[in-house]
């Protein structure tokens, strides 16, 4: 009995000195829970030794056991260039290991351009394309001072669109088809080969809001479409081009679409976001609805406008397009009740000259002091399709010209029917050679470059 309490007593007094030394701020006992295995010092990659598993927290040693020491791995990438290869690589850190595989140069160059003679009123200058990665140089390249940087932001002044001069100045250019069939004609080799062929100096982006486009997609493909116009302005700033941005309702499959309040809350969402992100560019310009029709009245274009240029306007002054009843080619009801309030307002018109005969709705309108833009037209029938009546279409530019009002073609593609730039057969993104071309664009292209004085 004795012995044990002898170790009893013992035994106390351990747990008093214990308690005397604890001070008040001392941390419960920690209990061990994640650890990492440490391998002696020179220990190689793949070789098996006897290891300790050290908790992660105060270093204690958790478990001994005999492990293999794996690989330390890191990746690298480094994408191809026009003249340089590119690769991507897995490595260790620890040890030689590297696993490499190789990227051949593209060899497609990335071009800038370089002005060589600078454009003036009186004569075209030359550029010249250096690609900014190799220091390729490409061939001489005409071009006209009827672009951004010669006349910066543009604005209204009465019937007139005019430059950040106040001069008078006219927007010339090309649309696109749809964007949800024909969106890889966005890009810059593409637009930067139209530009320089036609010497145009606007291009219309169509966001189509049906028929598979925008007001049909999910969330995804919505940004999407939105990523594309985004794309296509930053590549017409960067050529020098003037940019519309298209909000193309026409209601062909969906018969609500024909009314621009249909998609009302999407408009409002879609412009309000594009022109946040754009509103420090002066080269843009916000079309808001392609062509109201059916039953449409200018009292519900009205309403929507309303509504949507509001939007615009809390981040930009930049110029809105307003279409009207019966697809964009009334202007009468435009005439009788304008718009009240905006500045920097045009009212635009479509034409295809092989069935509108009578400018009179245009010359009338800008005669009495309404802006007017032909933000789409062709020489051929409504429809997009067969003959072009050159008589009309020429009469038409002799009136648009004498006006000073702009005017845009239909269309950047391959599609079938007589108003698609591009032959069928033309599978280039870049060829804008007559050999590539239909009927169509054989013509506006010549009378374009006639125009801006390219054919001098």
């Amino acid at each position: 009995m004795k012995k044990y309490l002898f170790l009893f007593i013992c035994l106390g007094l351990l747990f008093i000195s214990g308690c005397e030394e604890k001070k008040p701020n001392d941390e419960p006992p920690h209990e061990c829970v994640e650890g990492t295995w440490v391998f002696p010092e020179g220990t190689k990659c793949l070789e098996e030794v006897l290891a300790t598993k050290e908790c992660n927290e105060c270093g204690a040693a958790m478990e001994i056991a005999v492990m293999k020491k794996k690989h330390n791995m890191a990746t690298e990438e480094k994408e191809a260039t026009c003249s340089e290869d590119g690769y991507y690589k897995e490595y260790c850190t620890d040890c030689d290991y590297d696993y490499t595989i190789t990227y051949p140069k593209t060899e497609v160059h990335e071009y800038k351009y370089q002005v060589i003679v600078q454009a003036t009123d009186r004569q075209l200058g030359r550029k010249l394309p250096v690609c900014h990665m190799c220091g390729l140089e490409g061939k001489l390249v005409k071009y006209a001072n009827n672009g951004v940087l010669d006349h910066g932001k543009l604005s209204v002044n009465g019937p007139d669109l005019v430059d950040e001069h106040g001069e008078k100045f006219q927007l010339i250019g090309i649309s696109t088809h749809g964007l949800q069939w024909f969106g890889h004609y966005v890009n810059y080799a593409t637009l930067d080969a139209l530009h320089n062929e036609f010497g145009i100096n606007v291009i219309r982006l169509a966001m189509y809001t049906a028929e598979g486009g925008y007001c049909e997609s999910d969330d995804a493909k919505k940004e999407y479409f939105y990523q594309l116009v985004a794309d296509g302005i930053r590549i017409a700033t960067e050529l020098d081009m003037y940019v519309i941005v298209d909000w193309h309702m026409v209601g062909a499959d969906d018969v609500n679409d024909k009314n621009p309040m249909y998609y009302r809350n999407e408009s409002m969402e879609f412009f309000s976001r594009i022109s946040a992100e754009f509103k420090d560019y002066n080269n843009v310009l916000y079309e808001i609805m392609n062509e109201p029709n059916g039953a449409t009245t200018w009292a519900s274009c009205t309403n929507y406008a309303n509504l949507v240029i509001p939007k615009i306007r809390e981040n930009t002054d930049a110029i809105v397009l307003v279409g009207n009843p019966h697809w964009t080619a009334n202007l009468n009801v435009v005439m009788q009740k304008p718009l009240v309030g905006y500045e920097n307002i045009m009212y635009t018109y479509h034409f295809y000259a092989a069935d509108h005969f009578n400018t009179g709705q245009v010359q009338t309108a800008y005669d009495k002091g309404f802006p007017v833009f032909i933000s789409e037209h062709g020489g051929m029938e409504s429809s997009g399709d067969g003959a072009i009546n050159y008589e009309h279409i020429e009469f038409w530019y002799r009136i648009l010209d004498q006006r000073n009002i702009s005017y845009v073609a239909w269309n950047l593609s391959n599609s079938k029917g007589s108003a698609s730039i591009l032959k069928p057969e033309t599978k280039s993104l870049v060829d804008f050679s007559d050999e590539a071309l239909k009927e169509w664009g054989v013509w506006y292209k010549a009378w374009v470059r006639k125009k801006f004085g390219f054919s001098k």
